[in-house]
């Protein structure tokens, strides 16, 4: 006698039920597997957006303006007639330039921030150049002779 199932008697409902519940474990598997593959590959496309940036809190647009302002402070800084400041580095970050290198007066020192402080988008400097030590023509620093008074001889 055939069952309305297709099958003979309680053997073939038997082993339908059990196909079916075979069907279903495939079917979980693919899909967590699924989840799987589409969770990574979100994480991956997402760490590719980021890949080599820091997160320093600056907008996209900030980080553009700031790489112009630095633009504008070296072209300033290479095309001054007088001193020329080959040495000198120039860093912006939300509008404000650091300068650092070094420079043979202090006259060149106060020139540099001039010209960083008129360069359009500039908010402020920080004037961190060195003056380089003086040296003789032996290649040693010149040092200032120790000056002697009645109290320390």
């Amino acid at each position: 006698m055939e069952t309305p199932h297709g099958g003979t008697g309680a053997r073939g409902y038997c082993e339908r039920e059990r196909v079916a519940k075979l069907v279903m474990r495939n079917f979980k598997k693919s899909m967590l597997l699924g989840g799987v593959v589409a969770s990574l590959g979100v994480a991956a496309l997402t760490g590719c957006q980021t890949w080599g940036e820091k997160d320093d809190g600056r907008t996209a647009g900030r980080v553009v303006d700031d790489r112009h302002i630095t633009a504008a402070v070296e072209k300033q800084l290479r095309s001054e007639p007088v001193y020329k400041f080959d040495s000198v580095d120039v860093k912006t970050f939300d509008g404000v330039v650091q300068l650092s290198g070094f420079v043979s007066t202090e006259e060149q020192k106060s020139r540099a921030g001039q010209l960083a402080q008129q360069s359009p988008g500039v908010n402020q400097v920080v004037n961190s150049i060195t003056l380089r030590p003086q040296v003789t023509p032996a290649g040693r620093p010149v040092v200032n002779p120790p000056v002697y008074t009645p109290e320390n001889r």
